[in-house]
């Protein structure tokens, strides 16, 4: 499995949104320790937390996009 499938298993990338092919090969290039942290992240914090801090469509894609 993939880095972007792992995070999209997480729900750290909903499947709607668009990703450029180089953001989804700088994800893949990321180390499993740096996947663990993103995921490990999430689960601590819960989607309450992301779905109100961060906007479908805000540049900086954090949250339910991507971090």
């Amino acid at each position: 499995m993939t880095n972007f499938e792992r995070l999209q298993s997480a729900g750290l990338i909903e499947v709607h949104h668009s990703l450029t092919a180089e953001e989804i090969n700088s994800i893949n290039q990321l180390s499993a320790t740096e996947v663990d942290a993103l995921i490990s992240v999430r689960t601590k914090l819960g989607d309450d937390f992301f779905q109100r801090k961060v906007k479908v469509g805000d540049s900086h894609r954090m949250g339910t996009m991507a971090i």
